[in-house]
């Protein structure tokens, strides 16, 4: 069974609710020693989390843009009602209404215009990168420049 091969494996059998210890021994059992083992369970696990990330933060731009294009043509239609549905869950999508005065959030001194200053000027330097549609969130823009930072090592230059 070529590495390759093998790392696949290790995703399908993680997923299917393998155990580490039991992945490492079948590992052990493709002729694998036991440092290359915990390696290759690892990356498997790491593999795994990242493909969970990056759907939920696909499908949450998704549910933005789809959400989005409701509105927009439900106001064309006159069709207030739908209109104000597709706000409201857009809104709860996005958690706009959860408490944002709390007493121990960090950025208590920073107004609204000035968050709005600052998402903007990061979306300034991210969506020229055209990593992602342009109009997803700029969130998933600097999720994705992350991702590829981290793939090519580049996060201590």
């Amino acid at each position: 069974m070529t590495s390759q091969t093998l790392k696949d494996r290790m995703v399908l059998l993680l997923i299917n609710g393998m155990s580490n210890e039991a992945a490492e021994g079948f590992c052990i059992q493709q002729g694998q020693a036991a440092e290359q083992a915990r390696s290759i369970v690892a990356e498997a696990r790491k593999r795994i989390t990242v493909a969970a990330d990056y759907t939920r933060d696909e499908q949450i731009g998704k549910a933005v843009m789809r959400l989005e294009d409701l509105y927009a043509k439900s106001m064309a239609g006159q069709d207030i009602r739908t209109a104000l549905q597709a706000q409201r869950e857009l809104n709860r999508l996005l958690s706009l209404y959860a408490d944002v005065r709390r007493d121990d959030s960090p950025n208590e001194d920073l107004d609204a215009p000035a968050m709005r200053r600052q998402l903007d000027l990061m979306a300034a330097y991210l969506v020229p990168l055209k990593l992602a549609d342009p109009t997803y969130p700029v969130e998933e823009h600097a999720r994705i420049a992350a991702e590829i930072i981290r793939l090519h090592g580049l996060a201590g230059v």
